[in-house]
């Protein structure tokens, strides 16, 4: 499991990449982004063609981001998990499906500031189906999903309208509301509240480390998104937790 999990991660990296710039993920190999060196499959190992190649390109020597060491362990890590916790089951895959999403739009948001349809509608639309015939890897019934999803979306949503008539500038992009979307369908309305609170918490906290170290000013932009995938992925792990303290 840990083998194929580090493929689907070398995969990931290539969507993570080439998604935000419109190029195909499919049909074009894979390629330096410095040179634009095709890289021979036997130089397209995942996790070790990095280690030995020490992060390097083969042919230019420019330096490869850690983020594609980060994206093909945690992926191989995921699918080894995700093994042991449900089987060969559709709960399984469904769980596979759901943080590979995260870990594409982390990266996708971090590098890029993007948070693409391509993956959150997609992504929605599976969990609803997956919920619908009982297979949700959360326990989530459809109920709880499509409330979770409209009223994630719509307060988002809503928190920018507003944001934007007092302030005059756009403070959240249209993509964190579906990144909600998604996040709601598949964890349902429970999970909305404290993914919300603990990513504007988390966020707000970043934000002013950064304002106050690197005297940036109160306006830039952080990778919001990158929060909300956070509180969404420890969520199922401590999410009930949480709400039985209270």
């Amino acid at each position: 499991m840990f083998s194929i999990g580090s493929i689907f991660g070398s995969f990931y990296n290539v969507c993570i990449y080439r998604l935000p710039n419109d190029l195909d993920v499919v049909s074009k190999s894979s390629f330096c982004t410095s040179c634009k060196y095709q890289i021979p499959f036997y130089l397209n190992i995942p996790i070790l063609s990095f280690i030995f190649n020490l992060g390097k390109c083969r042919n230019c020597k420019a330096k490869i981001s850690i983020s594609y060491l980060i994206v093909e362990l945690s992926t191989a890590c995921l699918f080894v998990y995700s093994y042991f916790k449900y089987g060969l089951s559709f709960e399984f895959v469904g769980y596979i499906i759901f943080y590979s999403s995260l870990l594409i739009i982390f990266f996708t948001d971090l590098k890029y500031y993007l948070i693409l349809d391509k993956v959150t509608f997609p992504i929605s639309f599976i969990g609803l189906v997956i919920t619908f015939f009982n297979f949700n890897p959360f326990n989530v019934d459809i109920q709880s999903s499509i409330i979770g999803g409209i009223i994630g979306y719509l307060i988002i949503y809503s928190i920018r309208f507003l944001f934007f008539k007092i302030r005059k500038i756009e403070g959240m992009g249209l993509g964190d509301a579906k990144l909600f979307l998604m996040v709601g369908i598949w964890l349902g309305i429970e999970s909305i509240y404290l993914i919300l609170a603990s990513s504007a918490i988390v966020g707000a906290i970043v934000g002013s480390i950064f304002i106050y170290c690197y005297k940036k000013n109160k306006d830039f932009q952080i990778p919001y998104g990158c929060f909300i995938v956070l509180a969404s992925a420890l969520y199922p792990s401590f999410g009930s937790l949480f709400y039985n303290l209270i």
